[in-house]
């Protein structure tokens, strides 16, 4: 019988644009218009609200990284450090608010397809082969993906720069004389609201087989893409506002098209309709990316059915891919664009929650196992605990109806785990397995994707 490994073929920097490419896509081009909208000017502070946010679990994800460098991120990391259940809880939750957020960004392409064209086609008629032709991508490796975002990312941020260094000529301050029309509540729903931007950064920890040095580079990789993407989010809304007001902002689907604009530049406008369309692409790849292999190890581990843990002959989560984009697909169909969003939102920051338990879970029991380290590390638990508190205050500024969705999809997933546990307790099912290799054979992907007999 053939079996095939996986290969660590990712350093930092592929890290880093992989995260990149996760981060820097519908919340800048798209979402930072719709956050403007609650916030005002002050959709500045909200962006470093939310980057604070996102380093808190993000150095909860870094330390449990240190001890975990298997695929599946939030699955696997819940689930080593806490228990099944967290695991099984926590990466559907993460699974489902990314595959929402693949619908929803898809659509966003659409609209920067129709700037720079001067189209009014439904967005829908984008969306569907976006989502087709980046899940056949996913199919020919991630050597291959990685390629591809590096390419998109480099992009991105070039024609952000010419963004703001063509905008600052027409900048004016007049329109951050109301700098804040909503107050506190403003600055925290446009919080809540942007951290769909920022929701990427863990899209590294999916595919931890497949990163070198994965304890030192993981961690690395989630803390320098959240301050470039934050540092990059609050300068490109400075100009954007200096641009247009923020309500005008607010109102547009592709936000710095109208931004840039009132240049009356034809050339600078095509170029940012162009970021558009690359950076949200750019975040369906990673998304396909991300969801597939999370879909890929709860199948290894029969939490799902196992035919979602097969790998083809060149090495490829094959129905994982193809189960990732039946689903957002679906949901291009029968979820409304701001709903996604903020249902999103609630359901990736239920599954952040479960990290920052379980990276406590991890620090008591390594606190037990190895006291040297627990010297280093005497008083990480508070930096959970803050991570905590600040995902259920945002999620406390998010939509009563979003909220609602994420609830019932959460009450859904306990039961059916509870169910599942009941019936392997019983004997009417195969018992999910509870340990997994350190290395999982997986994946090779090269040159020319060769396989790898054994």
């Amino acid at each position: 019988m053939e079996t095939y490994g996986l290969k660590r073929i990712l350093g930092l920097r592929s890290a880093i644009i992989i995260n990149l490419g996760a981060i820097i896509g519908a919340g800048i081009f798209v979402i930072i218009g719709i956050a403007a909208g609650k916030a005002g000017p002050a959709i500045i502070i909200s962006i470093f609200v939310s980057a604070i946010i996102a380093i808190f679990t993000g150095l909860s994800f870094s330390e449990i990284a240190q001890h975990i460098s298997k695929e599946g991120g939030v699955y696997e990391y819940a689930k080593e450090s806490f228990a099944p259940s967290a695991g099984f809880i926590g990466g559907t939750m993460w699974t489902f608010s990314n595959m929402i957020a693949i619908s929803a960004v898809s659509l966003s392409t659409g609209s920067y397809i129709n700037s720079l064209f001067h189209l009014h086609i439904d967005l829908i008629v984008f969306g569907i082969p976006i989502i087709i032709m980046f899940a056949i991508l996913n199919m020919l490796g991630i050597k291959n993906s990685a390629k591809t975002l590096s390419i998109l990312v480099g992009i991105n941020i070039a024609i952000l720069i010419i963004f703001v260094v063509s905008g600052l000529f027409y900048f004016k301050l007049t329109d951050f004389s109301n700098f804040d029309p909503h107050g506190f509540t403003g600055i925290m729903e446009g919080s809540a609201l942007i951290f769909f931007a920022f929701t990427g950064f863990s899209r590294i920890t999916t595919i931890g087989d497949e990163v070198k040095n994965p304890e030192k580079n993981i961690p690395k990789a989630i803390i320098i893409s959240i301050i470039i993407s934050s540092a990059l989010y609050s300068i490109v809304a400075v100009v954007a506002i200096g641009l247009i007001p923020s309500s005008n902002l607010a109102s547009a689907s592709a936000p710095l098209s109208a931004a840039i604009a009132v240049l009356d530049n034809p050339y600078i406008l095509i170029i940012v309709a162009i970021g558009g369309i690359t950076a949200t692409a750019g975040v369906v790849l990673t998304g396909i990316l991300g969801t597939s292999r999370v879909l890929y190890a709860m199948g290894r581990d029969r939490e799902i059915p196992g035919t979602f843990g097969r790998i083809d002959k060149f090495g490829t989560p094959l129905y994982s891919i193809l189960l990732s984009m039946a689903i957002s697909l679906l949901f291009v169909y029968f979820v409304g664009f701001a709903t996604i969003i903020e249902a999103s939102n609630v359901s990736v920051l239920i599954a952040y929650s479960i990290i920052d338990f379980s990276a406590i879970m991890l620090w008591r029991k390594v606190k037990r196992e190895n006291p040297k380290h627990m010297r280093e590390q005497k008083y990480f638990f508070i930096i959970p605990l803050i991570g905590m508190a600040t995902i259920f205050i945002t999620i406390s500024y998010l939509g009563l109806h979003a909220i609602e969705i994420s609830l019932a999809v959460l009450a859904l997933v306990s039961g059916i785990y509870g169910i599942k546990h009941v019936m392997e307790s019983g004997g009417y099912i195969r018992k999910a397995k509870q340990i997994i290799p350190g290395y999982s054979k997986v994946r090779l992907f090269g040159r020319s994707r060769q396989q790898i007999k054994k």
